[in-house]
């Protein structure tokens, strides 16, 4: 009986203790140098908003590396990795939706204004998200030649550019 006690207390604290947890690995087989991440707005009410991410790859150990996901201020997006003028990046892009309003009919008489839906936020359930990061750092999930286990690995320093601000005019 004792030796059952003693059983179930050990399985409960290994469940417990891997519920969840990622580990970070320290030393990923590349240097990423300079991130960066910036805000954008469409140019339209209905359009939506959104932040791109770019993490300049200054170094890297083993080509055969598969980047995987980003998780970044609340946000968990996939990633690409991509060559420019001959260096390399890892790019996300976060695309926030806006919900469109509903048409209202305003009337001078308050009886043809009837058919209007009061105003609601509607509150979408959040995913768990994993981490708790600071609003200038990210985790990016990879895989490495094996295949076999995704790591992650923490960046901070993520350096916020100035917001870019699509216009709805028509250029000349």
């Amino acid at each position: 009986m004792k030796n059952l006690v003693y059983i179930y207390f050990i399985a409960l604290l290994g469940l417990g203790s891997c519920a969840s947890q990622k580990n970070m690995e320290a030393k990923p087989p590349f240097v990423i140098d300079h991130p960066t991440s910036q805000k954008w707005v469409g140019g339209k009410e209905e359009s939506a908003t959104g932040i791109d991410v770019v993490l300049p790859i200054t170094q890297i150990m083993d080509e055969n590396v598969s980047f995987q996901h980003l998780y970044f201020r609340g946000h968990v997006t996939t990633v690409k990795k991509e060559i420019i003028d001959g260096k390399q990046f890892i790019s996300a892009k976060i695309t926030i939706k806006k919900i469109p309003r509903p048409d209202i009919i305003m009337h001078a008489d308050p009886r043809k204004e009837v058919g209007n839906q009061p105003p609601h936020r509607k509150k979408e359930p959040i995913a768990e998200y994993p981490y708790e990061l600071d609003n200038d750092e990210a985790v990016l999930s990879y895989i490495e030649n094996d295949g076999k286990k995704v790591k992650y690995t923490k960046i901070s320093k993520i350096k916020e550019k100035q917001p870019l601000l699509y216009s709805s005019k028509p250029r000349n």
